[in-house]
């Protein structure tokens, strides 16, 4: 019986295919859309605690801001007619010297990066950027293709060498090769500056999605922290802001309010009007979840509301195939066919429909969840879970949808069935 109605259905769908289809759709595209979030949300989640579980999920940044701003961005507290941050509301390095003495049995180190400026080349420029040795060893997916990395010495002494890109190699000197031990001769701030290259990157894409939590710049070309260039016109004796990287295995959370209770009680207890803040990665990474986990419940509910009105085609299209065979109807109730038999028969082929809707959809949403987390730069896939999930409410969908039609072709009246035209 019930293979003899899921044959009947498949005939109808057959005989009218273009009106199947279009009946399909709305199921189609709620399936598409569920799987293709859930796709997409999985791949998020592995990405974004893949960035907390790896080299950025011990860092710590400070930053001075206004005591009237409840955190580090909350710039809606800002007081615009507050007194200009003056050299003294910054840190020195007295200051993290001073860290490293009171923390260093916890620190990794304490991180300094600036832009110095833009290097003119020709008609091009380059970002010249500034980092001390922790600095650089924070850098994400860098990797010497070509020379070395700096020494000790030129970090301490503020030699005057580099590290470029490939991209950069490549175009300025023909190859990363030749590149090295080349002399990278520049105009900064009207002033001729000449460093000699040791050593040439590659750096791996980090994808759309962590270029926009982590908010890194591309295509730096990374000078010692201490270089001339930076002594004799761009040195900074005074930050708003720096890093600290904390050891492995450390509470980065504790270490962090440690920290920040130790300057703003010590450095900051008497200002009239700044204070240190801290961010660490995990909060980072937890804002950037509730970004997706909202956006992710609004294509949910979109996602809902395409299976809702597809389902609403599907009883349109089974209560308009009840009127057109309600002859049939009474003819298989005159050779003997019961409500039970109508009712089940109809209700298969309503079943029948968001099945193949759903099998369409998850074909749909497993390509769509692919391109888009291809885009953002993440790796993820369905879970079985989800596609069981979308499998089972398009059934609940049919036998939902479909009982009405269903039940209103069983109770059909044989004898006003035949007679009908």
């Amino acid at each position: 019986m019930i293979l003899d109605s899921i044959l009947l259905a498949l005939n109808e769908l057959r005989i009218n295919k273009m009106r199947s289809f279009l009946t399909m759709l709305g199921i189609v595209i709620g399936i598409a859309s569920v799987i293709a979030i859930v796709t997409l949300g999985d791949a998020l989640g592995n990405t974004t605690r893949n960035i907390f579980t790896g080299s950025g999920a011990n860092q710590i940044y400070f930053v001075v801001r206004q005591k009237s701003m409840k955190s580090l961005s909350d710039y809606d507290n800002m007081d615009e007619d507050a007194r200009t941050m003056r050299d003294s509301d910054k840190v020195s390095y007295r200051v993290f010297d001073e860290l490293e003495s009171v923390f260093g049995d916890r620190l990794e180190g304490i991180s300094l990066e600036d832009t110095f400026g833009t290097a003119k080349v020709d008609k091009d420029r380059y970002t010249i950027y500034g980092v001390n040795p922790c600095g650089y060893a924070i850098q994400r997916n860098i990797k010497i293709v070509a020379g070395r990395e700096f020494t000790n010495e030129e970090y301490s002494d503020g030699k005057m060498v580099i590290i470029i890109p490939d991209t950069t190699a490549e175009k300025l000197y023909g190859s990363v090769e030749n590149a090295v031990g080349k002399q990278f001769e520049a105009e900064m701030s009207h002033k001729y500056v000449n460093y000699t290259v040791v050593g040439v990157y590659h750096k791996d894409d980090n994808g759309a999605y962590v270029d926009m939590i982590l908010y890194e710049e591309t295509g730096l070309h990374f000078v010692p922290y201490n270089s001339e260039a930076k002594k004799t016109n761009w040195m900074n004796e005074y930050f708003r802001g720096f890093t600290v990287v904390g050891k492995e295995g450390e509470d980065i959370p504790q270490l962090s309010e440690d920290i920040l209770n130790y300057l703003n009680q010590t450095h900051y207890k008497n200002n009239d009007t700044y204070k240190m803040f801290s961010q660490t990665m995990q909060s980072v990474l937890e804002e950037a979840g509730n970004v997706a986990n909202i956006v992710k419940l609004v294509m949910s509910a979109i996602a809902a509301i395409a299976l809702i009105v597809g389902g609403i085609g599907v009883m349109n299209i089974m209560i308009v195939s009840i009127t057109e065979r309600t002859r049939e109807i009474g003819t298989r109730k005159a050779l003997g066919a019961t409500n039970g038999n109508i009712r089940t028969q109809f209700l298969i082929e309503s079943i029948v429909i968001c099945l193949i809707g759903s099998a369409l959809g998850i074909i749909l949403g497993l390509l769509l969840g692919s391109v888009i987390s291809s885009v953002l730069g993440v790796e993820g896939a369905a879970s079985v879970k989800g596609v069981a999930v979308s499998v089972l409410f398009s059934m609940a969908f049919g036998i939902f949808f479909g009982y009405y039609p269903a039940s209103k072709a069983a109770k059909l009246d044989p004898i006003v069935a035949l007679r009908y035209e």
